[in-house]
């Protein structure tokens, strides 16, 4: 790996990473992007409403649909633990496609407790048999493959903007543009536990155990809390040039946190103290340029891929 120094507005020398690998998958923009769990597989949906399925070890292009195969125009991407199955949605239609044979599975209609709502997040479970939509009408609905049966859940006041299941798939973690984050059981609804920021949530993250819980809203109003005591661990020590953070991931057994910006920016933390142990910028290769989806891979580096398509490897 490469560095080079750089100097801080307070006089302190910052190493500057640059990247161990970089790859661009695309030569345009996406609407959004996700790697898989495993490091393994990114999905990129680009301007043009071109959905690609990559092995990144090798960049070959494994699954790829254009526009004309929806029948609703795609925004949101989700797949499944196991890499078997990938969730699209349009602003009304979800679309699940079977990747071992690349062919549509199921397509329906989402719906949320206002009939007018919107597709504003999206979830797979580990083996693609539970799904979570979440509608800007501020509803949840889980859907269960297997009996296909459909639960409808008003979990929000606003547009919900990210959901997840997690401690074995028996409960739901909840964000929405209300700025609250909320903690609640899959199959009946009832809420666990709630934490709120003052603005809308932009970033949240689990660590692997789910003890430790990172949320931000827009105004960089930050915790890391204890989910079992219910109480803060710490707050990020951060610098008002960094923005709002747009993605986080913990990592070394809730003991690191990792963080993307608005911008380019990457933030690698001692989550116990909030003090930033590192920082560095991704390729640009647009103005807007920042990070759709992080992930460690097997060999304990960091995986990005960019909103211009790029993959790229750091040694953290």
């Amino acid at each position: 790996m490469v560095t080079m120094m750089a100097i801080s507005g307070c006089n302190q020398a910052v190493v500057m990473k640059r990247p161990d690998n970089i790859q661009r998958l695309v030569n345009e923009t996406l609407v959004d992007g996700i790697l898989s769990t495993d490091a393994s597989m990114a999905v990129t949906l680009g301007r043009s409403r071109t959905l690609s399925i990559w092995n990144v070890a090798t960049s070959q292009l494994l699954h790829q649909w254009s526009d004309d195969d929806f029948d609703d125009t795609n925004y949101l991407l989700a797949l499944s633990g196991n890499k078997q199955y990938l969730a699209t949605a349009g602003k009304q239609k979800i679309s699940i496609f079977n990747l071992e044979t690349g062919k549509l599975d199921i397509r329906w209609p989402a719906q949320g407790f206002n009939p007018d709502a919107s597709i504003s997040s999206l979830f797979l479970s580990q083996t693609g048999s539970t799904i979570l939509v979440g509608m800007n009408d501020g509803s949840i609905t889980v859907i269960q493959r297997s009996s296909m049966t459909m639960s409808l859940f008003k979990q929000h006041s606003a547009a919900v903007n990210h959901i997840e299941l997690s401690n074995f798939e028996q409960q739901v973690l909840s964000t929405g543009l209300d700025g609250d984050v909320h903690i609640w059981a899959t199959y009946n609804g009832e809420l666990i536990s709630s934490f709120s920021r003052p603005q809308r949530i932009t970033s949240v993250s689990f660590d692997e155990t789910n003890r430790r819980l990172f949320i931000a809203d827009a105004l960089d109003n930050n915790v890391i809390i204890d989910t079992q005591t219910t109480q803060p661990v710490s707050h990020l020590d951060y610098l008002e040039r960094y923005r709002y953070f747009r993605q986080a991931l913990f990592t070394n057994h809730g003991n690191n946190l990792i963080t993307a910006t608005s911008k380019q920016s990457v933030i690698y933390w001692d989550a116990s103290s909030g003090k930033e142990l590192s920082h560095w910028d991704i390729t640009a290769y647009n103005a807007g340029t920042t990070v759709f989806s992080m992930v460690i891979k097997p060999n304990g580096k960091l995986l990005t891929l960019s909103s211009d398509g790029a993959l790229e490897t750091w040694s953290l």
